[in-house]
């Protein structure tokens, strides 16, 4: 499946979600111990949670509590630093949650205590084979991240049956972008056009991993960009892969 973030109003409304649900760590309440033994060990202020990463998270969750309903299914994030999902996963009750990054600060994260973060590349991780019900990558893949080699770990991380959502930056209108000299978390960063997003989804699905639903040709276009960030304009992508029963 794709789905793509159709405007402004969208992330607004899933900001509302996420409130509504008691997941809103935007909110100054949530996670402030967390927040606070952060600043006190690295005399820093924790950077605050991405509101541009309302409509990835609550999808996400939307779509975890469907596939994996069960809150002591093993789960994943790839590139967890300062991301939302696992938090908000912990407060709903999940309780078998792990994060990966190669910032080694991903650590320190909120619920540091029951979350198992780790260092390291989400390409060449270290977990056992056949470990996790659910992978998720909150808008990482398109800073640097090689496709194939993920593709790869994710199926060798997934159960049969498990699901890997990513979200990503896409632009399907055709417009160019050039983000060649923008480094960000010290990679590049790519806005995906349809074809950069097809070359993708072959990638998986060579490593058995297969879109939850087929994709219609009208699912790829959007009206609006609605995201404008780094001088760019775009929207966000969400993928759902679910690893086959045979590989």
């Amino acid at each position: 499946m794709i789905k793509l973030l159709q405007s402004w109003r969208e992330l607004e409304d899933a900001r509302s979600w996420l409130r509504g649900r008691d997941i809103d760590f935007t909110q100054e309440s949530k996670a402030r111990i967390w927040r606070l033994l952060f600043s006190l060990r690295f005399r820093t202020a924790a950077p605050p949670a991405d509101k541009l990463k309302s409509w990835d998270v609550s999808n996400m969750v939307q779509l975890i509590e469907r596939f994996a309903p069960d809150r002591s299914s093993p789960i994943l994030d790839l590139g967890c630093f300062n991301s939302e999902i696992l938090w908000s996963l912990r407060r709903l009750g999940y309780a078998d949650l792990h994060g990966c990054d190669l910032n080694p600060l991903c650590k320190w994260m909120p619920y540091w205590t029951s979350v198992h973060y780790k260092t390291g590349d989400m390409t060449r991780t270290d977990y056992t084979s056949r470990r996790f019900q659910v992978l998720t990558a909150v808008s990482a893949i398109e800073h640097g991240v090689p496709i194939a080699a993920l593709a790869r770990e994710a199926s060798r991380l997934l159960k049969p049956g498990g699901v890997f959502l990513i979200t990503t930056d896409y632009d399907g209108t055709g417009a160019a972008h050039d983000t060649s000299r923008d480094v960000i978390f010290g990679q590049s960063w790519t806005i995906f056009s349809r074809p950069g997003l097809q070359a993708v989804i072959e990638e998986f699905r060579a490593k058995g991993l297969e879109p939850v639903t087929e994709i219609a040709d009208a699912e790829w276009s959007h009206a609006t960009r609605p995201v404008v960030w780094n001088g760019q304009n775009y929207t966000f992508a969400l993928l759902a892969f679910r690893r086959t029963e045979g590989n």
